[in-house]
Formats: C-alpha cells, structure tokens, sequence
C-alpha cells in the first residue's frame, strides 16, 4: 500500500531529506552580508567614540597643564617610561619630549605598564614642550620657574609649529608652547604621521584618513601661546 506525502506528516512535496547544500550555502551567504552590513557602521561608531574619548581626554590635560603652571609658574616636564612615569625630573626641566606627567598634574584614567597615562587604545599619551630660551641664559623659558615672568611676556617665543602635512603646506599654529598627541588605532608609518615621532619642531593635525595609502588618525592639540599667557595673567602669575 503506497502512503500518501499528505499523510506522511513530511508537510512537503520534496519529502524528508531537509535543505539542500546549496540551498544552506545561500541561506548562510545571505546572513553573512547582512551581518556585515550592521557589523561596518557598529564598528566605525566605536572608533568615532574612542576618538571623541580621546580628544575630550586631551583637552582635560591641557587644562591640568594651565593650572599646574598658573600655581607652578612653569610648564611641567615631560615624563619618560620604564617605572619613572611618576616623577617629574629635578629642576632646571630641560626634557622636551616624553609622556603627560599624569601623577603630578593629577589626572585620572588608564595607565600602561610603566604608570604612563594611556589613550582609548592603550597608547601612551606624548606631552612635548618647547625648550626655547629667548634670554640665552641655558634656562628654557616655559619650564624654568619665574623664567617666563623674568624673559617678559613680549620677548617669549615658544618654537612649535601646527601644520596640517608634514610638508606644511598648510599653518595651523605657530609660536605653540606645548603639543599633546594620542598615536590613535592605526599606529600607521606615514609621513605625517612620522613627523609626529621625530623629536623635531613641527607637528602634523589634519583629517582622519584610515584607508587611504597615506593613512592617518593622530590625534593632535596644542596649548596657545596667547591663551596661556592669558590664563597666567588672569592667575596673576605674569605682570
């Protein structure tokens, strides 16, 4: 007696034997685009909060850095790693290069290994600081105590520069004390980049470009001279 698909409890004309590879390949290829689309915007809204972080971050340093030299009567030093991240080097500061000496300017977040202050992407956050010393007396003027007082506020000439390629093509700040930079996600080789790196006097702030050949996502700000000297004058530190 032959028994009918209707009665089979199969509920299908093709029987039993459930999906086919192909059919299952599909079905899989399909969820697989679908995931992807969600999963590009889910994760460039990650990257965008990390930046937003980041920056937001290095803003609150440069204020910490306002007022440590508003009670200081200096810029602070930079630090360096391997376990010295906590303390500033003896005065007279004639360290130009280093890391945001978090422990004395107070500032609160993650650390590294070596008790350096960290990024949304565990990288150490870079603090450099112009040694310029306008008076040729051997004391750089932004980080010697009463030094900025004493040179006078019209002969100051802090020696960094913004610009917006390593090139600099383009200005985006001149006679700049201090520069806060996060490396970002990609810790790309870049020319501008590099110039970030090198230990020289120019520094790059441009767009972010995550793939393109000349890849960049550095996170730069810097401290204007003028309103540093406006904030000191306001502390009364400056005549």
């Amino acid at each position: 007696m032959k028994l009918s698909l209707r009665n089979s409890g199969c509920g299908c004309v093709r029987g039993c034997n459930g999906f086919s590879l192909l059919e299952m390949s599909i079905v899989l290829l399909i969820m697989g685009l679908l995931l992807g689309s969600l999963m590009k915007p889910l994760g460039a809204g990650i990257v965008e909060r990390q930046r937003n972080e980041t920056f937001d971050q290095l803003v609150d340093i440069r204020e910490a850095i306002i007022g440590y030299a508003s009670v200081h009567h200096r810029l602070p030093c930079p630090v360096t790693g391997g376990g010295s991240a906590a303390q500033l080097p003896a005065d007279p500061c004639m360290l130009a290069n280093g890391y945001v000496p978090a422990a004395v300017l107070g500032i609160s977040g993650r650390y590294d290994s070596n008790g350096l202050l960290t990024d949304s992407w565990g990288s150490p956050i870079q603090y450099h600081v112009t040694l310029s010393d306008a008076d040729s007396d051997g004391l750089a003027d932004f980080t010697t105590v009463e030094e900025m007082r004493d040179v006078g506020m019209q002969n100051l000439s802090p020696e960094y520069e913004v610009c917006g390629s390593a090139a600099c093509t383009q200005l985006r700040a001149n006679r700049v004390p201090a520069v806060l930079i996060s490396t970002g996600k990609l810790q790309s080789t870049s020319a501008d980049e590099a110039e970030n790196q090198d230990s020289d006097n120019r520094f790059v702030s441009r767009d972010i470009d995550m793939v393109g050949s000349d890849q960049f996502d550095d996170i730069v700000i810097w401290l204007s001279g003028n309103i540093l000297l406006t904030r000191l004058l306001q502390a009364h530190v400056l005549p």
